[in-house]
Order: C-alpha cells, then sequence, then structure tokens
C-alpha cells in the first residue's frame, strides 16, 4: 500500500504532450473572436468592405470591421459568432444612445465574411457604442407645489437629472442652470410638465449647432388643447444661459436660432390655481402679440393668439385663462418694440401685482 502511493504512475505523467480539454475547445471554438481590423475611415460600399475582409480569407471565415475611432463599449461579446446562414451576411452593430437605448447610427463596427461575398446586410441588436449626446436634464420651479414630486418621478427614470428651484428672477433661474452644467447643451423641463411615456432625453442635434441653436418640442394645453412650443421641454445651449438669457423677453425665442420640433414631450399642466393660470397665459399672449418672436408665422402667431383668448375646453381654471390671454394680449400690443416694458413679464412680483388688480375687474372673456 506504501509502495503505491509513493509510486510515479505514468498515468499522470505527460511529459510535454497537448492535451486538449473540453474548456479549450469551448475557448477555441465558442469564445475566441474574429479577428479585428481597424480602419481610418467608413468604407461606404459593400464592395469595398468585402475587398478588406477577403484579404484575412486564411485567418478566419469573417472578420470585425472597427472604425478608428469607434469607442467599442468594454463589455462588448467580441466572441459573438452567427448561424451558419448568418455568416453569409453582414452584419452592422448599432451606436445606440445610453439613456434610451435607441440605434443612432449603425455600422461603425461590422462583422464581415471573408469569402468576397455576402447576401447583404443585417443590423444586429447587439449595441457596440454609446452616443456622446447625453445631455444633462435640469428640472426649474419656482414654489410650484408639485414642483417636487414632479421631479421625483423625472429622477426615477432620469438618475443624473438636477433640480433648481426657488430662485428669485427667470433669467436667474437659467443662468443657475447653465453654471451647474458641465454639458455643452442642457435639458429644461418646467415644474408643471407631465412628460409623455414616449417622449426620450435622446435627441442628437448636428454638431455645428450646439452652440447657437435653442430645440423646442411642443407641449399640450389642457385649457385649449393647443400644441406648440409652450411649456415643452428645450435643449438650450449652455452658452446661452450664461450670456444671453438674463438680457431677453423671452429666454427659447431670443436666440441666433430658434428650432421648434414638433412632437409633443408633456403636457403643461399650467392651470393648478386661478394666479398660475392667469400668469400662464398672460406672460404667453404678450409674447404672441408683441411678435417677440421672428422666426413663427405671422398667421400661425395670429391663430394661436385667438384661440387663448377664446377656446376653453372645461380645463380648470379656464375662466382665469382667458382672462389673463386677454389682458396679455393687450399689454403686449401696447408695448411692441419696447424690450424694458416686456422685460416685466419675467417679475414675477410684478406680475402678482398685475394679477391682483385684475381679480379688482369682472373676470370674464368681454
Amino acid at each position: 500500500m506504501l509502495e503505491f502511493k509513493n509510486a510515479k504512475s505514468s498515468l499522470f505523467d505527460f511529459k510535454g504532450q497537448s492535451v486538449i480539454t473540453p474548456w479549450d475547445r469551448l475557448k477555441k471554438f465558442i469564445f475566441q473572436s474574429y479577428p479585428v481590423i481597424e480602419i481610418e475611415e467608413d468604407l461606404k460600399t459593400l464592395d469595398e468592405q468585402l475587398d478588406v475582409a477577403l484579404a484575412h480569407q486564411q485567418e478566419s471565415d469573417m472578420i470585425w470591421l472597427k472604425n478608428k475611432n469607434t469607442v467599442v463599449r468594454e463589455d462588448f461579446p467580441w466572441h459573438y459568432k452567427p448561424s451558419d446562414i448568418g455568416r453569409q451576411f453582414v452584419h452592422e452593430f448599432p451606436r445606440v444612445g445610453k439613456r434610451s437605448r435607441r440605434a443612432v447610427r449603425w455600422g461603425e463596427l461590422k462583422l464581415i465574411p471573408t469569402t468576397g461575398f455576402a447576401h447583404g446586410r443585417y443590423q444586429n441588436r447587439i449595441n457596440s457604442s454609446y452616443h456622446d449626446a447625453d445631455f444633462e436634464i435640469f428640472m426649474i420651479s419656482f414654489h410650484e407645489a408639485e414642483a417636487d414630486s414632479n421631479f421625483a418621478k423625472l429622477k426615477a427614470q432620469y438618475p443624473d437629472a438636477k433640480h433648481v428651484k426657488n430662485i428669485e428672477g427667470i433669467g436667474n433661474a437659467h443662468r443657475e442652470v447653465g453654471e451647474q452644467s458641465t454639458t455643452e447643451m442642457v435639458y429644461i423641463v418646467d415644474a408643471d410638465a407631465e412628460l409623455l411615456e414616449k417622449f426620450n432625453f435622446d435627441f442628437i442635434p448636428p454638431m455645428s449647432k450646439r452652440h447657437n441653436t435653442t430645440y423646442v418640442w411642443s407641449a399640450r394645453n389642457p385649457i385649449n388643447g393647443l400644441e406648440y412650443g409652450y411649456g415643452g421641454v428645450k435643449l438650450f445651449p449652455r452658452s446661452q444661459l450664461l450670456e444671453l438669457g438674463h438680457e431677453l423677453p423671452d429666454y427659447t425665442t431670443g436666440v441666433a436660432f430658434y428650432q421648434p420640433i414638433g412632437d409633443v414631450s408633456n403636457v403643461t399642466y399650467f392651470n393648478k390655481d386661478p394666479y398660475r393660470t392667469w400668469r400662464s397665459a398672460f406672460r404667453e399672449c404678450v409674447k404672441l402679440s408683441s411678435q417677440i418672436n421672428p422666426n413663427s408665422p405671422k398667421q400661425e402667431t395670429i391663430d394661436r393668439l385667438e384661440t387663448w383668448c377664446t377656446v376653453d375646453n372645461g380645463g380648470r381654471f379656464g375662466r382665469y385663462c382667458i382672462k389673463g390671454a386677454l389682458e396679455g394680449k393687450a399689454y403686449g400690443e401696447a408695448n411692441i418694440g419696447n424690450v424694458e416694458e416686456l422685460n416685466k413679464i419675467n417679475d414675477f412680483d410684478w406680475l402678482r401685482e398685475q394679477f391682483v388688480a385684475s381679480m379688482k375687474k369682472r373676470i370674464t372673456a368681454d
């Protein structure tokens, strides 16, 4: 028995011979990656891509073709292998938005057969990289009762969202957003906005427009049914918030380029109480009647102003909305071109005084 324990069994004496275990086979034939070939810029045509792959036919039946400037996500499954039929196609992998996971662009990373032939292109759903336009999201509020609960909903879906609250003066609040932000553009959401489920903060503006263009989504008005930029989500250049916003009656339309986006981002529930309803309608109709947005078609502005002043679909505090709209229209028409007077609509103390004076009159539309 003792001799057996000390014996050197030939069963375990491999003497340097190669032994392929099942794990070795798994690593070699399943986890081993295809060769990764980097290129300086995208090859536009399928023939160009196949020619590059063909040069590596002796190495593998497929290759990864990667744009040199593309930063592939760290956990990308390089060991991915298509089915036998799938190996006859060029696979294009998407760059996606971090928040939405929706494809922004296809094909900066491709998997290509080395046979010199492919049946076509296939858009593979495995995301290869993330887009760099995840701009910061801010909510601005000023003592709105629902602000904290609405911000909690926003933050639950977008944990990086920030809240600028109760800063005196609309211009000062916008400037504070600019100072806190670290991204070149900034999303701003009003405290009374109830975002639609389909809306995502994943818009990709061209690089050339990120310093001088404000993008505005439409919002739905709960009293008159209008759907346009009033109360909608906005995407501002950070530089505008720091340098321009405090000098303008309207922080959205008073920039070099104003770009409305037709998609509805939210319902704007400004009608929470009589004062806020009146104030919102007054401010908006001052802007419409004084024509401070030169980019808006004249007839479109006229039609919106008419709707504000006449339509009540039964929403809360509808009569205060129409009264504020009529008085805002009159004030705007009386001060066309007078920036100093128009700027008063951004002073909430002044607005409160106007509301108190208004309430001493009859609350009617006649």
